[in-house]
């Protein structure tokens, strides 16, 4: 099923919803001592590992193949352009690269989004900002790359991709205590079961053209880190999504003594609410798409592997 909806205005609307998606989990584990962060499987890998195909389902098989083929150099343009974003700040140690890998990737087939990755800005710590990239095959009539921004810090940076500059002013995550929360446990382990429990706690809806759309959370946070050098401080990302596609970020951290939450926006919905216990714990603001806000979004023209210049399939 789809949805008429927008996920960013920016210099061209982009829009959001998922069918039948792929998706990459990364980071599943703080980096800590105690615990590794989660390794992802590659493409490459999972065809090396798949049993040889007969004769009888040899097209079919040739037909996975290109498939996979093109998921593979997708991901590889999209991972050039955000590998070239230069980043700037006048604070010492602020990171000048997004991670190598993206802690989430997904596809919206249906939509046109033909290959799509979340990037976080920093390795150490809660990441500075996100980024959401998407290839889009037929959005804005023709094939486009399209990138939105968000920012998770007060620290003055900016961001250079594609051609636009992205200096975000502040962030419009604002964290609050978690109520009736336990004391955060003793161990990396079992602080990520409290976690889940704490996120479970959640529930998030949109409404876009008066159609309310109950949006649904990822069972395992897309990310950990450590947010301070306190005692038993841990965080996650979680992600509230329509199919895959992620509409609403959830943050969750530790300071060692209580555990607080953040929320923000990752759509174009005209209403975006995330609940906890039934009661509203946060409401997304209108977007305000002007290259210093701390949440907006850019589209530009791009050549998509397997995709021609009117948005069209290629035939083998």
């Amino acid at each position: 099923m789809t949805f008429p909806r927008s996920r960013f205005a920016a210099a061209v609307l982009a829009g959001t919803g998922c069918v039948l998606p792929t998706i990459a989990l990364y980071g599943q584990a703080p980096k800590t001592k105690d615990a590794a962060a989660a390794n992802s499987i590659s493409a490459a890998d999972q065809v090396a590992n798949e049993p040889v195909a007969n004769a009888t389902d040899g097209k079919q098989r040739a037909v996975k193949s290109r498939s996979e083929l093109l998921a593979a150099e997708r991901f590889a343009l999209i991972r050039r352009r955000v590998a070239a974003a230069e980043i700037r700040s006048d604070e010492a140690d602020f990171p000048t690269r997004f991670a190598a890998k993206p802690i989430f990737r997904y596809s919206d087939l249906a939509r046109g989004h033909v290959a799509a990755a979340v990037w976080k800005l920093g390795e150490e710590g809660r990441p500075k900002a996100i980024l959401s990239t998407e290839l889009d095959r037929f959005s804005t009539g023709r094939p486009c790359i399209c990138h939105e921004y968000i920012s998770l810090t007060t620290t003055p940076f900016s961001v250079v991709i594609d051609g636009m500059r992205w200096t975000p002013a502040g962030t419009l995550y604002e964290f609050k205590p978690i109520p009736d929360a336990p004391a955060p446990e003793e161990t990396p382990r079992r602080r990520l079961f409290q976690i889940r429990e704490l996120a479970n706690r959640f529930a998030a809806r949109e409404v876009e053209k008066n159609e309310k759309i109950e949006l649904r959370l990822l069972p395992q946070p897309v990310d950990r880190y450590v947010p301070s050098k306190a005692e038993r401080a841990d965080g996650a990302i979680f992600f509230f999504t329509f199919g895959t596609n992620p509409e609403v970020m959830l943050l969750i951290e530790s300071d060692g003594e209580q555990w607080s939450y953040a929320a923000g926006r990752m759509t174009g919905a005209e209403v975006v609410v995330l609940k906890i216990d039934e009661a509203v714990a946060w409401q997304g603001e209108p977007l305000h798409n002007v290259p210093d806000s701390p949440h907006t979004g850019f589209v530009a023209p791009i050549e998509i592997p397997g995709i021609s210049a009117d948005g069209r399939e290629v035939e083998e």
